[in-house]
This record gives C-alpha cells, structure tokens and sequence, in this order.
C-alpha cells in the first residue's frame, strides 16, 4: 500500500511521468513521413451538356458573318441563400463557368471579368517601366487600337434555389427486418442574357432551371437473444451536385445562346445531351411521328379524286342493231372512272370540250373561251361544262373494278 502521507497532488504528477514515460511521440525524418492518400484521378469538369458545346465548335468556322467575340461580365448569386456554418450555399463562381461554357463551344472571347492585371500593366508601360526584352532599356510601348472589343457580352446571375419542392418516404418492418426509402427533390435556376456591346440592345435572354434528386435506401435487421442481440444495417444516399447542378444550367443556356446568335442548326448536337432513357424516348416519339405523317399521306393519296383522262380505255357495250344494221356510231360505252354509261359520241365531246377548257378557263364557272361571245356557247357545250364544273367540286366516284 502506499503511505498516507504521500499528498494526492504527487501521486498524480507521478503517474502522469510514468506514462508519459510509455506514450512519447515518435521523431519523424524525410524517410518516414507517410504517403498521403492520392485518392481519384484528375479529369475534365465535363457535364453530359459539354458534348453539345463542343459539337458545335466545328461550325462556327462556317456561320454566317462569322463568330462573334464575347466577352463575360457579373453573373452572381442573387438568391441569398447562406447560413453561419457553410456560408454561401450556391457557388460564387458562376462567371468562371459561363467562361468555360464558351471555351467548350470554341467561342472567340475577350477578357472582361478580371483585368486588374491589364490595367496595371498598362499603367506600368504609360511610365516605362515594363519591357518584353530583358536586359535591354527598350520598354514596352502603347499603340492605339491594339485591343480587340467585343461585339457581345453575357450578364445574369443565379436566381433560384428552391429546397424540398417535393419529398417522400416509405418504411416498413416486418418481424425483425425493416426497410425504409427516401426522397427529395429541391431546384436552381440561372437567368442569363446577351448584351450587344456597341448598342447595348439585350438581343438574347435564356431562363432555365434544373431540378435535382436526392435519394436515400436504408435497411436493418435487429433481434435480441438470450446470450446477445444482432443488429446490422446499411444504408444508401445519394444526391446531385448542387454545384454541378448550376454549371449543366450554364452550359445548356450558352448553347441555347451560341446556336441562336449564330444560326447554327443545333438539332443534331442537342440529341448528345440526352440521357439514353430520353434517347430512346424521343426516337419513340419521332417515330409514330413519322407513322403518323405516312399514314396520312396514304390515306390523302386514297382519296384524292382521279382525274379522268383519254388513256383509259372504257368498257365498250353492244347495242341492239338499229333497222338499217349498224349502229350508227353511238356505242354505248362505261366510263371506268365514274361508272356513268355513255355513247362515243358524248365521250368525244367531254373530251375536247376538257382539252379547250385546260388553259384559258378563268375560274371555276369561267367561260370556255373568253374571247368568244356570251351568247355563242352552244347548248351541249354548256352541258358538259357544267359536269366538268361539278366534278372539280365534287370529285368523281369512285372506279367501278
């Protein structure tokens, strides 16, 4: 046993020594420091939208007038969405990624966000003191017109953030084993707009959103025995990028944007955007288009009236002989368009009273022949006018097989 006597204050300062003595913290040197865990690769910031900006760089080359330079000014984040622990919620460097969204599409630009460099250099050369040859007196000088402007430029900001537009949840437990599923999903939205730079006229507007879901899958299994209990569980989350969420917006408006300023026919490249679900969806739908589209010709082709025409060669009927044997020349006939029977020499006068009719017949009750009288029409010519008139209403019935 320890002695009494020994004050409570130095037994702690003596077991405080013993294991210091046992816990001293080891020396490191350059061989023994730790490798530090690389983790993933670095890759290209790329969204599934980037494809359709960089399917549109070879044609910018052929637009008409040629591609426009651009310049990106202020796009904040108008939403005041921030709290005292994570600050702002919504990424703070919209601009950079509208700048990066042109570079994609090869869009020619002009630096207009940041030139605090420009400019004090600039300073710098108005007092000579930069040169671009070290080691010699030669300084840099200032000519006029060495700046290309530009003719276009986009501003705008993030202006929506929305959480929680809709959520939901099942769970279940049946004996010793539950199960239970989340939702949610909450949006953000970017305004953006192109300003000519020379007149200042607002010549293109984008306004898009993005919704983004959030999922959560949880299990478990827990039951007590007499010697113990097990219990095991596991559980799945995942969610969209906010973040990422806002450059997709970005890069979908400057397409919107570069394909509208510069005619380009964006068809094409906007299908790489899609998701294969969307792919498969809407190559369905321009399908039955398509279906639809040849039916309907189909069906106009079937009932489009058949013009009657003298290639035809129409169903000749004998008739009785008259008293002198012959039958005079007036052979009943069936048109095979209309079914109507007739005699040859009424098919004959149809058919030159149609071929002095197709040029100079004005309107559809015109006369035969303008230059002639009013009055010199004769009775049958009348007649067949008249049925041709009504045919071209009507139509003609359809053919007898």
């Amino acid at each position: 046993m320890l002695p009494t006597s020994i004050p409570p204050k130095a037994l702690l300062a003596a077991l405080a020594c013993l294991s210091s003595a046992c816990t001293t913290l080891p020396s490191f040197n350059e061989a023994d420091y730790v490798t530090a865990f690389d983790g993933a690769s670095v890759v290209e910031n790329k969204t599934r939208y980037s494809r359709s900006l960089e399917c549109v760089r070879p044609m910018l080359g052929q637009s008409p007038g040629g591609a426009k330079r651009f310049a990106v000014g202020r796009v904040s984040d108008f939403t005041g969405k921030e709290d005292l622990t994570n600050g702002k919620r919504i990424t703070q460097g919209a601009a950079l990624m509208v700048i990066s969204a042109l570079a994609k599409a090869g869009v020619p630009m002009v630096e207009r966000f940041d030139p605090s460099i420009a400019d004090m250099e600039l300073k710098y050369s108005d007092n000579k003191l930069i040169t671009d040859e070290p080691g010699s007196n030669a300084h840099r000088r200032i000519f006029s017109g060495s700046l290309p402007g530009s003719d276009f430029h986009i501003v705008g900001g993030i202006t929506e953030v929305n959480y929680n537009i809709r959520s939901g949840s099942v769970e279940s437990s049946i004996r010793f084993i539950g199960a239970a599923a989340r939702y949610f999903v909450m949006n953000v939205a970017v305004d953006l707009r192109v300003v000519n730079t020379k007149t200042l006229e607002v010549v293109n507007v984008q306004s898009l959103q993005k919704q983004i879901i959030g999922t959560e899958l949880n299990g478990g299994y827990f039951r007590l025995f007499s010697d113990g209990l097990v219990d095991v569980a596991s559980a799945e989350r995942t969610q969209e990028p906010i973040q990422k969420a806002v450059r997709m917006v970005i890069e979908q408006a400057v397409f919107n944007m570069v394909t509208e300023m510069n005619q380009l026919p964006a068809q094409r490249c906007a299908q790489l955007a899609l998701t294969p679900g969307q792919a498969e969806a809407q190559a369905t739908h321009v399908s039955k288009a398509a279906r639809t589209v040849n039916s309907n010709s189909a069906n106009a082709a079937q009932s489009t009236p058949t013009s009657r025409t003298t290639t035809s060669n129409p169903v000749v009927l004998t008739p009785p002989p008259t008293n002198n044997g012959s039958s005079g020349g007036n052979d009943i006939l069936i048109d095979p368009y209309t079914g109507e029977i007739i005699t040859q020499q009424e098919q004959a006068d149809a058919v030159a009273a149609s071929q002095s009719e197709v040029g100079p017949l004005k309107g559809l009750f015109g006369t035969a022949n303008p230059q002639a009288p009013a009055n010199s029409t004769s009775p049958e010519a009348a007649s067949n006018n008249r049925q041709m008139q009504e045919k071209l209403l009507w139509g003609t019935r359809p053919m007898l097989r």
